[in-house]
């Protein structure tokens, strides 16, 4: 399958399951059953998955479109996280559980159970628990789920839980690069909502979209959203952590502006929830805290540049960035 049909496949099926009205009504399982059934028929949640365990053997080059589409309708459901769940899930030899896999940020065990962070955790019908550079797979029932950080994350508790252990996966990395696709997405969508109000809203007898203030902003965010959507495939492509942490950071950073840009350009009316655009403004938000904020990436990053010795940083990042 072509980069251009996934896209287009991708892009018609997030306006015809997760249109605006729809997104506003998904708050947890129940609400979102119908919405999760569109999506598990497509056959994206095994996309990922080796065609010998009877998935299709995509790379996360190829379902990269998916994770734009997912970001661009402000999608709150771990579709994402379900895909590299389900690959991670196959690789180990396991079957994968039905519905929607939430990947906890992180996990620490409390006596005979759990205690998780976990973004999307009340649409999850089962979780992957990070463990010593593993994962614990847990069903979520019988599980509290507390919303945390403005609703960022929920607070996951499993009193008695006996899971099942995946080993080689690196949870944090893995969602760090799902939030930075989704997020380039969710720029877009914000980029073309703006400069479509900017070309219908007249000032003074003409559209804003004239003024030079108005088009020097726009400039800046057009900037923004391509070097977002650039980050994004290059941490797709490589893999590699520093990749990741660099998409993590720019996209983050790109986005906190991108937002910024948009509600002013749109003034008061930006604020309001009858208009679509804080849809994308609180898909931005929530991304850029989950799996790790920009500074916990930069950091990491930054220690990654001292501990590789390189005697200069442009070999840095060609060997270990753009590798």
């Amino acid at each position: 399958m072509s980069d251009m049909l996934i896209a287009d496949t991708a892009d018609r099926l997030m306006a015809a399951v997760a249109s605006p009205a729809t997104v506003r009504t998904l708050r947890d399982r129940t609400s979102a059953a119908a919405t999760w059934a569109s999506l598990a028929g497509s056959g994206f949640l095994d996309a990922l998955v080796p065609e010998a365990a009877g998935g299709a053997g995509l790379s996360t080059t190829d379902t990269l479109p998916v994770l734009l589409a997912a970001g661009r309708h402000a999608l709150p459901l771990p579709l994402g996280a379900t895909m590299a769940a389900r690959a991670m899930i196959a690789a180990g030899g396991h079957a994968a559980p039905d519905g929607m896999i939430a990947m906890a940020s992180s996990a620490r065990a409390e006596g005979s159970g759990w205690a998780a962070q976990v973004p999307a955790g009340e649409f999850a019908d089962a979780v992957l628990l990070p463990q010593d550079g593993d994962a614990i797979l847990l069903t979520a029932d019988g599980a509290s789920c507390e919303p945390t950080g403005e609703g960022t994350v929920c607070r996951m508790q499993w009193t008695q839980a006996e899971g099942v252990r995946i080993g080689g996966c690196d949870l944090l990395a893995t969602g760090a690069l799902i939030e930075a696709a989704e997020m380039a997405g969710a720029m877009e969508a914000m980029f073309a909502t703006t400069l479509r109000y900017a070309n219908d809203r007249s000032q003074f007898g003409r559209p804003i979209g004239k003024f030079q203030a108005v088009q020097q902003q726009l400039a800046v965010m057009t900037e923004l959203v391509h070097s977002a959507r650039a980050a994004a495939e290059l941490a797709a492509r490589s893999g590699s952590i520093e990749a990741i942490a660099a998409a993590k950071v720019s996209v983050g950073e790109g986005a906190a502006e991108v937002a910024a840009i948009a509600h002013a350009v749109h003034g008061a009316i930006g604020m309001t929830e009858e208009l679509d655009l804080h849809l994308l403004s609180d898909r931005l938000r929530r991304g850029r805290l989950r799996y790790g904020s920009a500074r916990y990436w930069a950091e990491r990053l930054g220690a990654a540049v001292l501990d590789a010795g390189e005697p200069m940083l442009l070999d840095f990042v060609r060997r270990r960035v753009f590798a």
